[in-house]
């Protein structure tokens, strides 16, 4: 029986602005290390929003694995 393996991942950053309203900006990575890297150079106010995993399973069938994360932002005195 064959591996799981990953071919392609995509992690989506999004920005909101006043003027030009919710953005969404695409980088590829092919490692884990890749992904760590992407993550901590992110600044503000590029927010991590979902991160696509693409490979096969071990059954050689295509696969897709999508993690969605979720931001806020609590202004100071309002806790």
């Amino acid at each position: 029986m064959a591996k799981s393996s990953v071919e392609q991942g995509t992690i989506v950053f999004r920005k909101w602005d006043e003027n030009t309203g919710l953005t969404e900006t695409i980088k590829e990575f092919a490692t884990l290390e890749d992904l760590f890297r992407l993550c901590l150079e992110a600044r503000d106010p590029l927010l991590v929003d979902r991160v696509q995993i693409r490979g096969t399973d071990a059954s050689g069938e295509s696969r897709k694995l999508t993690l969605v994360f979720q931001s806020i932002t609590i202004s100071e005195g309002k806790v």
